[in-house]
């Protein structure tokens, strides 16, 4: 086959997957709607952010403080990560020695290719201890702000 037709036939056939990935998000955020519509019926969203603790079991679903601790630590990793990676962006461009901004490319490219389990592991075992030695409790707001 001439390359204009593989090129073609990959086209439509990315296409496809892309679709049928598409189609199977929309599925399952439509399965989610519908069993959630029961419960949220029964006692209703604004209980459902506002409870007075969280417990499934006697009924109460307090969410808001799971919104607000995901708000807290996303902005966190943003506020920390941003600068650092600007920084270094601007060093490895601009400052390094050849040897020295590949090398560090490289170990960036190596550290995107460990899946996120690996680092929260590694946050669970290593940072969190040492942050409860430096400052109880180790499960806090900064472990989760220095892992993402």
């Amino acid at each position: 086959m001439c390359p204009r037709k593989i090129d073609r036939f990959l086209g439509w056939t990315v296409r496809g997957i892309a679709s049928v990935v598409g189609i199977l998000v929309v599925i399952i955020t439509g399965f989610l709607i519908i069993e959630s519509l029961p419960i949220l019926d029964e006692i209703g969203i604004l209980a459902f952010l506002t409870d007075a603790s969280w417990s499934p079991a006697q009924g109460f679903y307090n969410l808001t403080p799971m919104l607000v601790g995901t708000l807290l630590v996303v902005t966190g990793a943003v506020v920390l990560a941003a600068p650092v990676g600007i920084l270094s962006a601007l060093f490895c461009h601009y400052y390094a020695p050849p040897f020295l901004a590949s090398f560090y490319r490289r170990l960036l490219e190596l550290m995107a290719g460990f899946p996120g389990v690996i680092y929260g592991l590694w946050g669970l075992v290593v940072l969190v201890p040492l942050i409860n030695r430096l400052h109880p409790p180790g499960t806090s707001l900064l472990a989760g702000i220095l892992m993402l």
